[in-house]
């Protein structure tokens, strides 16, 4: 019930609405851990200065559900990290590609080890957590994507990219090219 956040101005709205309750920093970092511990991703709003923190599961989640339908998620959003597996210390157990929020892992039937595709995985760390076996870590790419400052700097480079119909068709256009060559549909989540 109690899974996302409000920060800021925000949160002011949310309790102006009657719909969210005041709580401590204490109190949210005990939501937060505990969020963690039940393999929600924690997604922050997307600028440096955070005004909310959603916490989310695949099967509900409106962002991770878009994610998990697009053939090439990783190229409509940034992540700054992946996850990378030992094949050494994976024994194939499975709890990571059941427990991956995004269907970014796979156990391939051949080889009994995990395997995270690169196009999908947002490195959120979920999988990290769960490997009793300590064989995925999380790496951090080689450029780094820094979100803009606050929501009104946000809202400035949404309005300055929107796309002319040319744009918008060359954009459907890649996404068939990429659902042909990954193999990846709607109906594959």
């Amino acid at each position: 019930m109690e899974t996302c956040l409000a920060i800021g101005s925000m949160a002011q709205s949310v309790l102006g609405a009657g719909i969210g309750r005041e709580i401590s920093g204490d109190e949210a970092m005990s939501i937060i851990e505990q969020n963690q511990k039940d393999g929600l991703v924690l997604q922050p709003s997307n600028t440096e200065k955070a005004d909310f923190i959603c916490s989310c599961c695949g099967c509900c989640c409106g962002m991770l559900n878009i994610h998990k339908i697009l053939p090439k998620p990783l190229d409509f959003w940034a992540s700054n990290y992946y996850a990378e597996v030992d094949t050494n210390a994976c024994i194939g157990c499975c709890v990571c590609e059941t427990k991956c929020q995004v269907g970014a892992v796979k156990i391939p039937a051949v080889k009994q080890i995990a395997t995270v595709n690169l196009d999908r995985c947002i490195g959120c760390g979920v999988c990290v957590s769960v490997c009793l076996y300590h064989a995925i870590s999380l790496q951090k790419k080689p450029v780094e994507t820094r979100p803009p400052q606050n929501r009104e700097e946000l809202y400035d480079i949404i309005m300055s990219n929107k796309k002319n119909r040319l744009g918008k068709l060359k954009l459907q256009g890649k996404m068939v090219i990429d659902t042909i060559r990954t193999g990846h549909t709607m109906h594959d989540h």
